[in-house]
């Protein structure tokens, strides 16, 4: 059974898996970008390749990167005509992604393909098994307070080229982890169970 592995964003990561070949290298990657203006144009754009590509190939699981379910807030020190300010603020970033998300998934129900979001955590201990902890980087910016960053996506990319698979960068390593978590999801545990 082929599984579908997206790592959904404005550059979204995929992978191809079959389920019930032994050999990961036979996993194949690549990357769709969404292109526009608007957060709208962006979903579009994703939906519109997600499309074209599902017409192509179809999957029988698609297993997605669950987004984050609140806002982050992080301090910043911005200048001000009385000088420096501390402010909270957010990665405008993240309010895309829903809408990138809600934008596929239509897709991929239009097609009536089982699908099903996996949280980050879930599908990096399968990924890379139970308390695997990545690398750590402090990051500082002027006027922010430093931050420890996880080094997830180097760990991804790593992990491929340990498993002999061919990636182009983070975005598509990540998504063969979310496509072989997939494997462990109950729908697509349930789908098997139908067609055997």
């Amino acid at each position: 059974m082929i599984i579908l592995g997206l790592d959904i964003a404005t550059t979204t990561g995929f992978a191809w898996y079959d389920a019930n070949v032994q050999s990961l290298s036979s996993i194949k990657t690549g990357l769709m970008k969404a292109e526009g203006e608007s957060p709208e144009e962006k979903a579009a754009s994703l939906a519109d390749q997600l499309r074209i590509m599902l017409k192509d190939q179809r999957p029988d699981f698609v297993s997605i990167e669950e987004p984050l379910r609140n806002v982050k807030t992080f301090t910043k020190t911005i200048q001000t005509l009385h000088g420096p300010r501390k402010i909270q603020t957010i990665n405008p970033n993240q309010m895309l992604l829903p809408g990138l998300i809600g934008g596929a998934v239509g897709i991929i129900s239009a097609y009536r393909i089982p699908w099903q979001t996996i949280p980050s955590s879930t599908w990096r201990r399968f990924f890379f098994g139970p308390g695997f902890k990545p690398p750590i980087k402090i990051k500082e910016k002027e006027g922010e307070d430093p931050v420890e960053e996880k080094l997830w996506k180097r760990a991804a990319i790593d992990r491929c080229h340990v498993l002999r698979i061919t990636v182009k960068n983070a975005d598509a390593a990540e998504a063969v982890g979310i496509a072989m978590a997939g494997k462990a999801c109950q729908r697509f545990k349930s789908l098997q169970t139908r067609a055997a």
